[in-house]
């Protein structure tokens, strides 16, 4: 088999690794707004 026919899967695992890369980032930018505001018991507008 030809490498060729790697390469689609491959690309599909790389797309799948940044997107979950980009969703833990999303996590970790809540929490970061989430804990301080937990903390001192800032009201968050809603």
């Amino acid at each position: 088999m030809s490498i060729d026919g790697w390469r689609p899967t491959a690309v599909a695992a790389m797309n799948r690794r940044r997107g979950l890369e980009r969703d833990w980032r999303s996590v970790r930018v809540g929490a970061a707004i989430v804990a301080p505001a937990s903390a001192f018991e800032l009201q968050v507008p809603r």
